[in-house]
């Protein structure tokens, strides 16, 4: 039975395939035998709503790895994707754009999985060359 999805699948990414201007590649990833659930927090805010943001008080210190792992400790993040996020939304949070320098009493905002997919979305458009697209297929 796992074959014959796995033949519908591939059926489906050739299909797709055929439709899709011959120049621009395409990735498949295929994790059948992986299973991240017993390392992911299902209860976190961030998981269970990829619109929540909230916000920290920066004290004295308090260092970005461990803000960071406070709101998204076992989500299964790119935690170097959450890091340039925060740094990119939180500017005058840092000195001179340092991770490591943070200005204590400052409020950072800990963005939502919305916001950081829009900053890797904007900042990837400035460097695509023109017509030319990655396609990503598959998933967890």
């Amino acid at each position: 039975m796992m074959k014959f999805f796995k033949f519908l699948y591939l059926l489906g990414l050739l299909n797709f395939a055929a439709n899709v201007n011959a120049i621009e590649p395409f990735v498949v990833l295929d994790y059948n035998n992986y299973s991240h659930s017993d390392d992911v927090d299902q209860n976190n805010a961030f998981l269970r709503d990829s619109s929540y943001s909230t916000t920290h008080l920066v004290e004295i210190g308090d260092s970005l790895s461990g803000i960071i792992n406070k709101y998204y400790k076992n989500t299964g993040f790119n935690m170097r994707i959450v890091e340039i996020s925060i740094l990119e939304i939180n500017k005058k949070a840092f000195v001179r754009n340092n991770p490591n320098y943070l200005f204590a009493g400052k409020t950072l905002k800990i963005p939502s999985v919305n916001e950081m997919m829009n900053l890797v979305k904007k900042g990837t458009k400035k460097n695509q060359n023109s017509g030319k697209h990655i396609y990503f297929f598959g998933g967890f």
